[in-house]
């Protein structure tokens, strides 16, 4: 797909990333001018990352509402970017054999981390409300479950978020049976019409959740800056294990994205970002509900995040995305790549929506509809 979305003409609904034109490029410039006036920054760095921007994160959780108390820095740990929080993961919890429960769909690089240890996938269905409890409760009473692996708000790739009440009692039952829960919340910040429901982190009291943010949506991808938040034993392991692998995340790239998020305009920059996406989800929906919906596509609309997910019945999305991309220019994500069982997505695909404007989205749905129309 990264390959058709390159040629002269094409259009992207592929990346599931940022739109250039809105990273903070004044900030991040000035970033580096206050971080170059200390030159500790150019030595190696901590391994657990900057003192000060942990520390930020450790106020901004709780001020966001993403904590229900300062989770303090002391277990927080920078990684490089939300993946590698994922690779630390992996290694600490899993072996050969093991089961990791995910949602379904879910988010495909996440499978494929845990997949190398040699896991086994169980997956839970998703509703409106976020996933199945009665599936979830069924898993782990049947297996022996290493962690449960969620997204929940404007999940990648349905957009689905899951709701206060289901958290509630996902919550319950992973106490229950005493198995780890997994957050990755890479979206949260870029919703559009409301507040997202608490945190499973904000809620949790016995029930250990591992926390994964991430900068990589609100400031620039290619920063590769995120953060976990461990348990005090946990943390202590992953830092030895980073150790294994890297020294940490460049001091200096931590030290700038601590001047960008603790000035006084970085609320008004993300409001930047809720304003601008939103009008690209709504340019979107508009271009889908005009071009694809009377072609028997359905796509509910997201509240937030980056992708509509969207189905037609006999659809095979994985030959309808090759050939629109081929023949018509316009790149797209077919809906196999994830599931574990890649056969119960064929009927998926997912439009992104966050690097295209109002004309080339409409351009881009209008060739999809032609695309469609001679593909069957």
């Amino acid at each position: 797909m990264m390959v058709y979305a390159s040629r002269p003409g094409a259009i992207s609904f592929a990346a599931g990333q940022p739109s250039e034109d809105l990273y903070p490029i004044e900030e991040i410039t000035h970033g580096f001018e206050e971080a170059m006036k200390d030159t500790s920054v150019l030595a190696y760095p901590y391994t657990e990352g900057d003192s000060m921007l942990r520390q930020w994160i450790s106020n901004w959780m709780v001020e966001e509402g993403l904590a229900s108390s300062v989770p303090g820095s002391e277990r927080i740990l920078l990684t490089t970017g939300s993946q590698e929080g994922l690779n630390i993961i992996s290694q600490l919890f899993l072996k050969d054999g093991d089961v990791v429960v995910v949602e379904n769909p879910s988010y495909p690089e996440a499978m494929l981390t845990f997949g190398k240890e040699g896991v086994r996938f169980v997956t839970v269905s998703m509703d409106e409300e976020g996933p199945v409890v009665s599936e979830l409760e069924a898993a782990l009473a049947k297996e022996k479950v290493a962690f449960f692996y969620t997204i929940p708000t404007f999940q990648n790739p349905s957009g689905h978020s899951t709701s206060l009440a289901r958290k509630k009692e996902i919550l319950s039952l992973l106490k229950k049976y005493n198995v780890v829960l997994v957050e990755d919340e890479p979206y949260r910040q870029l919703w559009f019409d409301e507040k997202p429901a608490k945190t499973y982190f904000s809620l949790a009291k016995e029930e250990p959740v591992l926390y994964l943010g991430s900068f990589s949506k609100i400031i620039a991808p290619g920063l590769r800056c995120g953060w976990m938040v461990l348990p005090p034993i946990i943390m202590e392991k992953a830092v030895q294990l980073r150790l294994t692998f890297e020294l940490g995340v460049s001091a200096l790239l931590q030290r700038m994205i601590f001047y960008v998020v603790s000035r006084r305009n970085f609320e008004a920059h993300l409001s930047h970002l809720r304003h601008e996406y939103r009008e690209r989800r709504d340019a979107m929906a508009e271009a889908i509900s005009k071009h694809l919906a009377p072609l028997g596509f359905s796509f509910p609309t997201p509240k937030g995040g980056f992708f509509f997910w969207g189905s037609r019945d006999g659809l095979n999305g994985t030959d309808f995305a090759r050939f629109a991309a081929k023949n018509f220019g316009v790149a797209l994500i077919p809906g196999e790549i994830f599931f574990a069982l890649p056969q119960k997505g064929q009927n998926f695909v997912r439009f992104s929506f966050a690097k295209v404007d109002r004309e080339e989205t409409n351009k881009g749905m209008e060739r999809l509809a032609k695309a469609f129309r001679e593909f069957c």
